[in-house]
């Protein structure tokens, strides 16, 4: 894969891991933790990890829900996604969904910690070839 694809790719993993997991109110505490941005080397390893995953899932369930031919279909869809988002992450060692969240948000928001991860998604599709 060549490197600005693999950029690309790593770059809509995380927007897709963003949009895709199930979003939970933000406490003061999370909120502080953002603002730091200082995440360990495992604390984001363990969040590559179930990126990669949470990705995985998405592109599993994308064409199931493009083909949903009502609404009820599409929520179900939705809704059987998302639990495996989530249980995707929770099985994560080192990580929770709050703290999956939270990385989430602060990557979103300050673009170094958004590269220290997508060279993390680099280095780890670079493995898996």
């Amino acid at each position: 894969m060549s490197f600005q694809k693999t950029l690309t790719a790593s770059t809509t993993a995380i927007a897709l891991a963003l949009a895709a997991a199930p979003m939970t109110a933000l406490t003061a505490q999370s909120v502080a933790a953002q603002e730091a941005g200082d995440y360990s080397a495992q604390e984001l390893d363990a969040f590559t990890n179930a990126l990669l995953e949470v990705a995985s899932v998405r592109e599993k369930y994308t064409p199931l829900l493009q083909s949903a031919e009502t609404e009820d279909q599409q929520a179900a869809i939705v809704e059987e996604a998302n639990t495996e988002i989530t249980e995707v992450i929770e099985a994560t060692d080192g990580l929770t969904m709050d703290s999956y969240l939270e990385i989430a948000q602060a990557a979103s928001e300050d673009q170094a910690l958004n590269q220290r991860i997508v060279k993390r998604v680099q280095a780890q599709d670079k493995t898996l070839q």
